[in-house]
């Protein structure tokens, strides 16, 4: 067997909690899951999911888009959702997504 290293870290309880009940159901263990995120990190020579700011700087770093052409385009896209619902084009999702992964 490969030697191992105790790693010790703070999380927020209600999270570690949340995240403990979900790796239960994956049948796995909070050690399991840092064990696989750590391999990820090791193949991919980087964190296996993006890390980035969110929002108007997030947009204007990487799309080079102004707040103010962001806050044009997002009142162009519901203005456009708006009429294709009324035109029946699409519908509205209700259903929340915890009762879709019901019939998963």
């Amino acid at each position: 067997m490969a030697a191992t290293t105790l790693l010790r870290t703070r999380v927020n309880s209600s999270r570690a909690q949340e995240a403990k009940k979900i790796l239960a159901g994956l049948g796995l263990t909070p050690g399991d899951a840092v064990n696989l995120l750590f391999a990820q990190i090791v193949n991919r020579r980087g964190l296996p999911f993006a890390v980035q700011e969110e929002g108007y700087a997030y947009a204007e770093a990487e799309y080079g888009v102004s707040p103010a052409e962001l806050d044009r385009a997002a009142k162009s896209i519901r203005r456009e959702s708006a009429q294709a619902r009324r035109r029946g084009e699409i519908t509205a999702l209700t259903a929340d997504w915890r009762d879709l992964r019901k019939g998963v």
